[in-house]
């Protein structure tokens, strides 16, 4: 997620770490047409399920909106489907987890086909089906 150490002080208490990947994500929010048509409706009073954050991104109802970058959108989802502290969460977890700080147009279809592609969820997750009749 690309995490950086930014030494503010001679003192190892005095470091902190900062995430760049919402600083990529408001840069990304400025080259996408779509997400500009959002702001300038905000501007102009026409849209309300938007809304522009101190930090100057572009939010649905809180949660970042993402760019039409579908590499950009494959990368957040594997961070959180794919790392060894997330355990190969399933569509609906994958998807309500994300959900909580991200947004995009699409969103549940897209994480539902990203863990269907998912080799290691395939291999390592039982089925949830009933069985199908009496064994004969």
């Amino acid at each position: 997620m690309g995490i950086h150490m930014i030494r503010k002080g001679d003192n190892i208490s005095d470091v902190t770490v900062e995430p760049e990947l919402y600083d990529e994500i408001k840069r990304k929010q400025l080259l996408d047409p779509k997400i500009q048509e959002w702001k300038e409706g905000l501007e102009k009073g026409t849209t309300s399920q938007f809304s522009i954050h101190a930090d100057g991104s572009i939010r649905f109802d809180g949660r970042w909106c993402m760019p039409k970058d579908d590499k950009f959108k494959r990368m957040i989802t594997a961070e959180a489907h794919c790392t060894p502290y997330s355990v190969h969460l399933g569509g609906d977890k994958l998807y309500k987890d994300l959900k909580k700080t991200f947004w995009w147009s699409g969103m549940k279809k897209e994480v539902a086909e990203f863990v269907a592609r998912c080799l290691t969820f395939q291999r390592v997750k039982g089925e949830q089906r009933r069985p199908q009749g009496k064994i004969q």
